[in-house]
């Protein structure tokens, strides 16, 4: 009996071992894993006083993010003055108890001193929106009153050649705002060629001076027959060599010249037979854009 309870302890110890030894042989061959530290970052800044950093001026960019409308606007239509915001506003957001509005805009003249001359000093009269300083020239009632005295050639011309125009105010034609150059066919709806552009109407009609009619040496004759449509159906009909010319050719200069028929063909005739018809070509050659000869 003893001999059997020896045995029974010698089985209850050897298990007792290798079960022991199994759980340290797993323990030495699991991968450590690390712990993750979800405690927030803690940086430096925290510790430091931000009352000893210097104050750096704002950016355009930061201006822009409260003044989102403004930065738009210049961005947009800001000219010359889409500029740094600071390059205007050296103070920032000094409006305070006992300062007016007017003292804290900066002053025009800080840069562009007397643009348009004495005569207009208060530049926000006429350039309503200093952030959109061209397009805002829309009030023009004011700005009738002062068209001369920038635009000094233009009203020179058009009081020195009488026309329709002449007898327009500015802002008739150039209304809605400063700039505005209306198309020709507002006005002249019925034009003698078919309406292109602008810039076909005044090779021969200047804007200002659209009687002092100037034709380059390239006009051809569609454009004088719009006008001169009879003659023209006379001149095409001919068969003698003025036919092949163009009208530019003869009439040059300036509109309504006619020139004397020896600048081309000198003296043709003897002086005797000239004078007997006061040197007056037509009184046999007839029409000069057919060359009919009288009887």
């Amino acid at each position: 009996m003893k001999i059997i309870l020896l045995h029974w302890r010698g089985f209850i110890v050897v298990g007792l071992l290798v079960i022991i030894y199994g759980c340290v042989s797993a323990q030495e061959t699991r991968q450590p894993v690390k712990a993750q530290n979800t405690e927030p970052q803690i940086t430096t800044q925290i510790n430091q006083d931000p009352y000893q950093k210097a104050v750096v001026p704002l950016t355009t960019r930061q201006c822009g993010q409260c003044h989102f409308s403004i930065f738009e606007k210049i961005r947009n239509n800001g000219g010359k003055h889409k500029i740094n915001c600071r390059d205007c506003h050296a103070t920032f957001h000094s409006l305070r108890p006992g300062m007016t509005w007017s003292d804290v805009l900066p002053k025009c003249a800080n840069c562009h001193a007397e643009e348009h001359g004495p005569a207009f000093k208060e530049c926000l009269t006429c350039h309503s929106d200093p952030h959109a300083p061209i397009k805002s020239l829309t009030n023009l009632e004011i700005l009738a009153k002062g068209c001369n005295t920038c635009h000094v050639d233009q009203d020179k011309e058009i009081k020195q050649y009488e026309s329709a125009h002449a007898e327009m105010s500015c802002s008739e034609c150039h209304h809605t705002q400063h700039g505005y150059r209306p198309n020709c066919n507002e006005c002249h709806t019925e034009p003698h060629t078919e309406f292109v552009d602008n810039s076909s109407c005044m090779i021969c009609h200047p804007a200002h001076s659209p009687r002092e009619i100037n034709f380059p040496t390239t006009t051809e004759n569609r454009v004088c027959s719009g006008c001169h449509d009879e003659i023209n159906r006379t001149f095409t009909a001919g068969t003698k060599k003025h036919a092949s010319l163009q009208c530019i050719f003869c009439h040059s200069e300036r509109h309504g010249f006619i020139p004397d028929c020896r600048e081309c063909h000198g003296v043709p005739h003897t002086k005797t037979m000239m004078s007997r018809f006061n040197n007056n070509c037509t009184s046999c050659h007839g029409d000069p854009h057919t060359l009919t000869l009288a009887e």
